[in-house]
């Protein structure tokens, strides 16, 4: 198996999602001109002589796909179900997240997007068509980080306070359940729509009293006294801070590859049983991988790693994904209504769960 970098620039990060839906700009953001065979897919051949199947995954400039399916990548176990079927895979990082792998999902360099939930659902709603194929984990990774000069040492604090958050993305809604859950809403605070590492330069600077980030990414400001952490959404409420993250995959190619999913989904139950009987190394994969310090990366660690990790589409998951979907209508960051019933398609995945536990047997 092999990994290869795409990044935003290689994908026309500067093309919007609306652009994309709707086929303007030039096709020059595609990895390659190949021709696709009647598959859906590239004519693509690794070294080995396999088909490639490409996936996407979001980057913070590492080749880590974080859960089941960077598990099922390391230990070899998408080689060991898609070799037989003739296919290899592929694991692309893309450091432009969510709108360059919606325009790769578009031009069909990208088989499939492992990914946020919330993305997803823009993605279809916005017209990319795509099946869902499992929701592959359950957590939240982003905390609400304060300046030490804000006077802010509880949620009620932060009435008339100015907090950092990126519109449009997962972070306006976890501010938003913040403020709620403090008994607040937006009005009652100054909310500045900014990048993340805009957020955190804002912090330091006290330009802002509170910012949206990321696990790991205060932990300087924190180190040197300039910043708190008042609120993590892992230790939250998980029917109303967690986030799904799912595999989806482009209806052309899942519908003509039917085997081809099963066997991604059933190497990720391999590796979901691993992460689930042994926690502790999974985490010290992770922090050596992505580059994070083990504290970081168990500092979002979901105590419960069967609801963290469930390759799965039962309705708890589904119903938050439905939930997440209300929200981006509510706030205009979609304007049409996803059809769940077609969007999901759990074929695939009782397939991979009947043949991995067949095998299991």
């Amino acid at each position: 198996m092999k990994s290869k970098k795409i990044t935003a620039a290689v994908f026309g990060l500067v093309l919007t999602l609306g652009l994309v839906v709707t086929g303007c700009g030039s096709n020059s953001s595609k990895a390659d001109d190949g021709a696709k065979t009647d598959s859906g897919s590239k004519k693509e051949a690794s070294a080995d002589g396999y088909q490639v199947v490409n996936i996407g995954f979001p980057s913070a400039g590492y080749e880590w796909a974080e859960g089941a399916l960077a598990v099922a990548e390391e230990k070899g176990y998408l080689d060991e179900y898609l070799n037989p079927l003739g296919y290899d895979a592929d694991l692309i990082p893309f450091t432009g997240a969510a709108p360059a792998i919606h325009e790769a999902l578009v031009s069909g360099d990208l088989d499939y997007a492992y990914y946020a939930g919330f993305a997803g659902i823009m993605a279809k709603s916005n017209g990319i068509d795509t099946k869902l194929l499992a929701v592959t984990s359950f957590g939240s990774a982003w905390q609400l980080a304060v300046s030490a000069d804000s006077g802010i040492t509880s949620l009620e604090d932060l009435k008339g306070k100015t907090i950092s958050y990126q519109r449009g993305a997962t972070p306006q809604m976890y501010v938003l359940k913040v403020l709620e859950e403090a008994g607040l809403s937006a009005d009652d605070v100054q909310l500045v729509n900014s990048t993340i590492p805009e957020g955190l330069s804002s912090l330091s600077t006290g330009a802002v009293d509170a910012a949206v980030v990321t696990y790991g990414q205060a932990d300087t400001l924190v180190e040197q006294g300039k910043a708190s952490i008042i609120h993590k959404g892992v230790d939250a409420d998980a029917d109303t801070f967690y986030e799904p993250s799912v595999l989806t995959g482009r209806t052309d190619f899942v519908e003509k590859n039917a085997d081809v999913s099963s066997a991604i989904i059933e190497a990720m139950l391999k590796a979901r049983d691993d992460i689930i009987a042994d926690p502790e190394a999974f985490y010290e994969l992770s922090s050596e991988k992505s580059g994070r310090t083990l504290e970081q990366v168990k500092s979002v660690a979901v105590s419960d790693v069967k609801l963290a990790y469930p390759v799965s589409l039962d309705e708890r998951y589904i119903t938050s994904l439905k939930n997440i979907e209300q929200f981006e209508l509510d706030n205009d960051i979609i304007t049409s209504q996803v059809d769940f019933d077609s969007w999901i398609d759990s074929s695939y995945l009782e397939k991979a769960v009947q043949d991995y536990q067949e095998n299991a047997e």
